[in-house]
């Protein structure tokens, strides 16, 4: 699948689900973004789910330094099937766990600037091009970090995959009566 969105397309895409999810965050107190099994049904607080995409944002950035080095991307070495994946995930939330909601949101939104800049600014030739040093991998650099943020069929959109669960959490809250 290549992904018909250049470099300034998908930083948008980007940008704009990174908005989406700053705005319902911002709706959240404390308390309640840190509190356990909250999000999707599942273990994860909101905090988490912020630690989770600013990771997805890392990995693509990693990615992309890998591949401009010549490197198969390092997240290839550890992912290699769906369990592995779910392995990842729980590690990284797990590696986060002591952050608080402002470091998280601190740490998500500035790994959000850096993606989004370092997507806008890479040449077109360059996200078209199949990277040296892939072997039989025949993605593109716009291939990759759009599987690294996004879902699959959906490249760049990782928030959106996550949007419905934090909505629905924040318009729980809303709707409790004050205390």
């Amino acid at each position: 699948m290549t992904p018909s969105e250049g470099p300034d397309e998908a930083a948008d895409i980007l940008a704009k689900g990174a908005a989406a999810l700053e705005d319902l965050f911002a709706r959240l107190r404390t308390d309640i973004a840190e509190a356990r099994a909250t999000i999707g049904g599942g273990t994860w607080s909101a905090k988490d789910l912020a630690g989770h995409m600013e990771t997805w944002e890392q990995v693509a950035l990693d990615t992309i330094e890998d591949l401009r080095a010549g490197r198969r991307p390092r997240l290839r070495e550890v992912v290699t099937d769906e369990a592995s994946l779910d392995r990842f995930n729980a590690a990284q939330v797990q590696a986060k766990a002591s952050q608080s909601w402002e470091e998280a949101l601190a740490a998500l939104k500035a790994t959000t600037a850096s993606l989004v800049a370092t997507v806008q600014a890479i040449p077109p030739q360059e996200w078209r091009a199949t990277p040296l040093g892939q072997g039989d991998d025949r993605r593109t650099m716009g291939q990759h970090v759009g599987s690294a943020t996004g879902m699959p069929k959906y490249p760049f959109r990782h928030a959106w995959a996550h949007l419905p669960d934090l909505r629905a959490l924040v318009e729980a809250v809303e709707a409790q009566p004050e205390a």
